[in-house]
């Protein structure tokens, strides 16, 4: 074998090293899913581990009835399906909302509500999966309705007996009916407030912005009462994480989630045939995570796009002010020079009548014409440049010249 090859051996193992241990330490984001809702849970998490190299696991930790907002606070998952209705909780970030679900109202069919009062029986209630928007929607309900009596209890599975009214918020899917009991029947929520009906078909979202009208079609259950269309309500399910989680791997996941839509609809067409990018982000309980909001603004114009028109107008502004400072600044230079041309004429002028007129004289205009000269350099901020220095050097010249003819005319008459 060749040294070269021994040479290069120990790199080529160092680098199939690494590849390998990169292809297995994928990124692995843990979620925490509905309990209402039957996830092909394998599925999905093949489709983003193929796309985007994110594995969803589910939460090792979760028990049935667990609430996710605490599995994501306690850190046992990063992931979880929340409803819009929750309340806020910092450190937790919405990714999208992926699907809607609705709330279903089942009651036995043989329930009179004025047998409670005239009993003193109490109205039992159960809550599948204790959904905080079915405790919101019950609230509002025994708020309005006069025909419900005063007092209810919620029924738990393994209290004796069964429960009068159910409430169970999830997707409208005809093949999950687990959760409908045998004798009971489908039924809207005006049920027991027919003056209301139109407050929860047009008015809820006045009391509950995460809540919106919405109607189970005719037939879509083969279940009593959907032999007609139910109004019901409907609420989105939005898919948190904690902001501590890798925006890299969120914004994957988006991505994933948004251009592989044809492929989770494929494998839950009752979930996720309805997501998309057209929500508003202002009707989030939670703001956007870090990693969603640069997906979703990948496409957005960037800081110098959006203001191009601005910077180019302050660009244009900078250099007409340097243009206009540059012209001043000459402008002021020229009139300076002029200034001293002034005095240089003024002192050529005493010159040329130097032989002529009388020398005592024209040391004193000379004076007057260094005084002026001074003057200005003071009060004008005239330059003292090479043209004042000869300004200087000429009257200088001159006054020697004056004084000089003054002495010969003395010497010339004595007397005088």
């Amino acid at each position: 074998m060749s040294s070269f090859s021994k040479q290069w051996r120990p790199i080529t193992a160092l680098l199939l090293c690494m590849l390998s241990s990169i292809a297995v330490s994928a990124t692995v984001l843990r979620l925490h899913p509905p309990d209402s809702q039957q996830l092909n849970f394998a599925a999905l998490s093949a489709i983003a581990t193929e796309e985007s190299g994110v594995s969803l696991q589910p939460d090792s930790s979760d028990v049935k009835g667990d609430d996710p907002v605490e599995s994501l606070l306690d850190g046992s998952a990063q992931l979880a399906i929340v409803e819009n209705t929750r309340g806020f909780e910092a450190g937790l970030r919405s990714i999208l909302p992926l699907y809607q679900s609705v709330v279903h109202l089942a009651v036995r069919k043989d329930l009179r509500i004025d047998e409670f009062d005239a009993s003193g029986k109490t109205l039992s209630l159960q809550i599948v999966d204790n959904s905080h928007t079915a405790r919101i929607v019950l609230r509002l309900l025994f708020e309005r309705a006069e025909e419900l009596p005063e007092r209810y209890e919620l029924w738990e599975p393994g209290d004796a007996g069964a429960p009068d009214v159910l409430f169970y918020v999830g997707p409208i899917n005809p093949r999950n009916t687990a959760w409908f009991p045998d004798g009971f029947t489908l039924v809207p929520l005006s049920r027991f407030d027919a003056a209301g009906a139109e407050f929860y078909i047009d008015g809820i979202s006045f009391l509950v912005p995460q809540l919106s009208s919405t109607r189970i079609p005719a037939l879509t259950y083969s279940l009593p009462g959907n032999e007609v269309g139910i109004d019901a309500l409907a609420v989105d399910m939005v898919l948190v994480a904690h902001k501590s989680a890798d925006e890299t791997a969120i914004y994957q996941l988006t991505r994933v989630l948004m251009e592989q839509k044809q492929r989770f609809a494929a494998v839950e067409p009752t979930l996720f045939r309805w997501m998309g990018s057209d929500f508003n982000a202002r009707d989030l309980t939670y703001p956007l995570h870090r990693g969603a909001r640069q997906y979703f603004e990948r496409d957005e114009p960037g800081f110098l796009e959006r203001y191009a028109e601005s910077l180019n107008f302050l660009v244009y502004l900078v250099v007409l002010l340097f243009t206009g400072a540059l012209a001043f600044g000459r402008w002021r230079a020229r009139r300076r020079k002029d200034r001293i041309d002034g005095f240089y004429l003024r002192v050529l002028n005493l010159r040329r009548g130097a032989g002529f007129e009388d020398p005592r004289q024209m040391l004193t205009e000379l004076e007057q014409i260094e005084d002026d000269a001074f003057t200005g350099l003071i009060n004008e901020r005239l330059a003292a440049d090479d043209s004042f220095r000869i300004f200087t050097e000429l009257a200088e010249g001159l006054r020697v010249e004056l004084k000089a003819n003054l002495a010969d005319r003395r010497s010339s008459t004595p007397d005088q």
